[in-house]
């Protein structure tokens, strides 16, 4: 994907965000390109996570007592808590709007 650093400031990326894209390039290889593409694949995995998570809280109200109920929320919420933080949440948004837009 060809990256172009006005687009990304257009986009919404601030140029904190992008230096910090750029630093991560430099230190462990590979190209802006490269770095969106996986910010942006991490986002798509972290909803499908979460969404994942939030099913089987349903499944748990429905069917579950309330010790299991209980204890389950709970797992689940530092399920959640850890895929969302796992990777940086707003850059990874932000890199899945921009990939979203400019498909090319």
């Amino acid at each position: 994907m060809k990256v172009d650093e006005a687009k990304l400031l257009k986009s919404g990326f601030s140029s904190n965000d992008i230096q910090k894209i750029k630093n991560n390039t430099e230190n462990y290889g590979g190209s802006m390109g490269e770095t969106i593409q996986d910010l942006a694949n991490r986002f798509v995995i972290t909803i499908f996570a979460v969404a994942g998570c939030l099913a089987v809280f349903v499944l748990l109200v429905l069917y579950g007592s309330a010790e299991s109920l209980f204890a389950g929320s709970i797992g689940l919420l530092c399920g959640i808590s850890v895929a969302i933080f796992v990777q940086p949440p707003v850059l990874a948004y932000k890199s899945w709007r921009y990939k979203r837009i400019n498909r090319s």
